[in-house]
């Protein structure tokens, strides 16, 4: 950033001498080239295409832009002023003759030394001298696990780094393991900022001087979060619709994702809501750097016979699960349980406890770790004959990302392999009954799998669940059928009201390292813009029942903190000797700011139920064959434009 707008240069050393700057110019519409500086005594000969090393760095810790030319006839310096003016270094002979020079601090001392190799080959080191006592400050960036992760690398590079220090703000790509930043006659630094390389933030306040500090990467999750109103507050359920339909979503390097279905259901246990001033309070909120396309949400009241239980499963897959409430009975724990390496995990996954299977590691992505399965056995009283039988299945995913399975599918890793289930063969093996399974969509999800029918004739009843993804079973369960004729009693309600606020972003919570993290909705962590959110048109605050009364492709487009109530009529009791839950449906796109989900800096395109791909690169609003149907809808409702200029200047003063 020689320029020091907080926007990144590029720089280029002409064979003739002249240093240039071509700076962004109109988000992307063309350049500005600008004269730097002029390397008068440059030996032209020696400046061939691709023949010099150009090094910027804050040699005197200024605060400024310094530059640093190397040949292989010899290297120059520059300092820059607060002006972005530069003046020549007076470097030694020795150095202003050498093949090779670079930059690093060799010594420790907060200052950067010129190291590298005279005309004659021997090795050199100009250690920093200034006149001045100028303060600096070393930042290290680096992911907080070397294992599982990494979505794209262990120290950041590729990232950005922003730092400001009273009024001297500066902002560095992050090119290695150290960042230097010179801070001048600044005592310390009031804040940091890591952008890693797929655009997850990270900020540390009030560093003293004159040290070398650490900055972590978190993880970055996705989907909407879903509150209900619980009796006494507003609790964290699970992620919610839109969770699988991703647009634009990189599975590998030259794959998107299909969308092929926009349809979610997930259960809401009876316990986890309760009616209050006679309605049903659900809150989704948008935590992460997404953007949500909301078409469509209905609350399914399920009344069903005490004894029995009900679930929907709540799994993504190639091929997408019916949507329907599935009714059991009282699901059973399995008579034993163990790992991959034989450890007995009985207890582990016996009942929901909150306590998860976690004994297969961390890999070198996020999301993906070694092949491994967890093996089960029914109980001799568990139905036999072909008699309907059930696998539930709870825990969590921690998931990949669009960098991930693009860094993953440009080596030599193995790529995430959905669930798949085996059954003992009666031959001391084991067959696959059930592939392709797919995966529990998000945190704190139930998945049914059927097993009518999958035994071997005289083998052992024993089941593995198998996979390479980082799934974290809380419990494992079976359940046979219900008794004959007994059906569960299902209303489906269309919310009584609907708003749109804004709200800001939830304090994070982690019960351990085999727990997801989850946002309490009692306590906010910042309310500023968090991310650099996605440009365009979103929803106003607001009424918006009208757009999600029905699917039609009139969507809620939400951003980042903003929060979505939804009420509920209230229901009158079930009959005694029943028992209710709820199923929250929902119906929508997301979409991803990761770096490499495709036109993941715009909200547009906008999605319909006729696309299944979303790789044409989107042009003009108005083009937008969804604003061409509803028009009316960007008049009425989408009057938000946001950008990502209050993230992008945060640091300065404008």
């Amino acid at each position: 950033d020689v320029n020091n707008d907080g926007r990144f240069d590029l720089l280029a050393l002409q064979s003739d001498g002249v240093l240039r700057r071509f700076s962004d110019e109109g988000a992307g519409a063309g350049w500005q080239a600008a004269e730097v500086l002029r390397w008068t005594d440059a030996p032209a000969a020696a400046l061939p295409p691709g023949s010099a090393r150009l090094f910027v760095a804050d040699l005197d810790n200024n605060g400024g832009v310094d530059l640093i030319v190397s040949t292989s006839v010899g290297a120059r310096a520059w300092l820059g002023d607060a002006d972005g003016n530069f003046k020549p270094l007076k470097i030694p002979e020795t150095i202003a003759g050498a093949r090779s020079v670079s930059v690093a601090d060799t010594d420790a001392d907060g200052r950067l030394d010129l190291v590298g190799a005279t005309a004659d080959g021997r090795a050199f080191r100009a250690a920093s001298r200034g006149t001045k006592n100028y303060h600096w400050q070393v930042i290290r960036p680096r992911a907080a696990n070397a294992s599982g992760d990494q979505r794209i690398n262990s120290f950041g590079v590729g990232g950005e780094m922003e730092i400001r220090s009273g009024l001297l703000v500066q902002k560095q790509l992050i090119a290695g393991p150290v960042v230097h930043f010179g801070l001048g006659e600044q005592l310390g630094a009031d804040v940091v900022r890591v952008v890693w390389p797929n655009g997850s933030v990270r900020a540390e306040f009030e560093l003293k001087a004159d040290q070398s500090v650490l900055a972590e990467q978190r993880l970055k999750g996705s989907c909407p979060s879903l509150f209900a109103f619980d009796g006494e507050r507003m609790s964290f359920v699970k992620d919610c619709a839109p969770w699988s339909p991703a647009i634009g979503l990189r599975i590998n390097n030259y794959q998107t994702l299909k969308v092929s279905q926009t349809e979610e259901w997930v259960k809401i246990q009876g316990r986890q809501l309760a009616p209050r001033g006679g309605f049903y309070d659900l809150a989704i909120t948008a935590e992460l750097w997404e953007t949500y396309y909301l078409d469509h949400y209905a609350l399914a009241v399920v009344d069903h016979p005490a004894g029995t239980e009900v679930f929907v499963d709540e799994r993504t897959a190639h091929v997408v699960p019916a949507l329907k409430v599935y009714t059991v009975a009282s699901p059973r724990p399995f008579a034993r349980a163990a790992d991959d390496e034989g450890r007995d995990v009985t207890e582990t996954v016996r009942q929901r406890d909150g306590q998860h299977l976690d004994t297969f590691g961390r890999g070198r992505y996020q999301g993906v770790t070694r092949e491994h399965f967890v093996e089960v056995e029914l109980p001799a009283d568990a139905p036999r004959d072909g008699a309907p039988l059930w696998l539930i299945a709870h825990g969590w995913l921690h998931p990949t990302d669009a960098s991930v399975n693009v860094a993953i599918s440009q080596g030599q890793h193995a790529p995430p392999k959905g669930l798949s289930l085996e059954v003992a063969d009666g031959r001391g093996g084991w067959a696959v009954v059930r592939p392709d399974l797919g995966f529990p969509a998000g945190k704190n999800k139930t998945i049914l799998i059927d097993l009518k029918g999958v035994f071997r004739e005289g083998a052992p009843r024993a089941l593995r669940l198998r996979t390479n993804m980082e799934i974290y079973w809380d419990a494992l369960e079976w359940a046979g059928a219900a008794e004959s004729g007994v059906e569960a009693k299902i209303e489906r309600l269309n919310p009584s009201t609907a708003e749109l606020r804004f709200r800001g972003f939830s304090e994070m919570r982690q019960a351990d390292a085999s727990s997801p993290e989850t946002p309490d909705y009692s306590r906010l962590a910042s309310t500023g813009q968090r991310w650099r959110d996605l440009v365009g048109y979103y929803t106003r605050f607001g009424d918006v029942r009208e757009l999600l009364a029905v699917v039609d492709d009139r969507i809620v487009i939400s951003n980042g903190g903003d929060e979505l109530l939804l009420r509920f009529a209230e229901r009158p009791a079930p009959p005694e000797g029943w028992a209710r839950d709820y199923v929250l449906i929902g119906n929508g796109w997301i979409k991803d700011g990761d770096y490499n989900s495709m036109f993941s800096k715009t909200v547009l395109p906008l999605p319909s139920r006729d696309r299944e791909y979303y790789t044409t690169t989107p042009t003009r609003l108005e083009d937008d064959p969804v604003y061409r149907r509803f028009p009316q809808d960007w008049q009425n409702f989408h009057t938000r434009y946001i950008t990502p200029r209050n993230f992008n200047d945060g640091l300065r003063l404008k």
